[in-house]
């Protein structure tokens, strides 16, 4: 089983705390798995919304003691059907 990133964002101000959860997330593998730590509800709810944005990532939130914990995956590329047709020809 692989080890799942954890990245403890508790008390790194914003907008510093989005610049390093867009860095990690960025240079993320398709099945990898990372947990970000933040304890404010506002950051929380601010590092959600631009995270819901991207489509090739899927997103779940828990409460942890006084913290919430950000569970991000990204998704494995999709496989295109042998007969699908890149050229954009009909």
């Amino acid at each position: 089983m692989k080890k799942i990133a954890r990245i403890d964002l508790v008390g790194v101000p914003w907008p510093v705390n989005l610049l390093k959860c867009y860095r990690h997330t960025g240079e993320m593998q398709p099945g990898e798995k990372k947990v970000i730590s933040v304890a404010d509800q506002d950051i929380k709810n601010n590092l959600l919304l631009i995270l819901n944005t991207m489509p090739e990532l899927s997103v779940d939130v828990s409460a942890k003691g006084h913290c919430f914990d950000i569970t991000v995956t990204k998704a494995r590329p999709r496989i295109c059907a042998k007969d699908c047709d890149f050229t954009g020809k009909d």
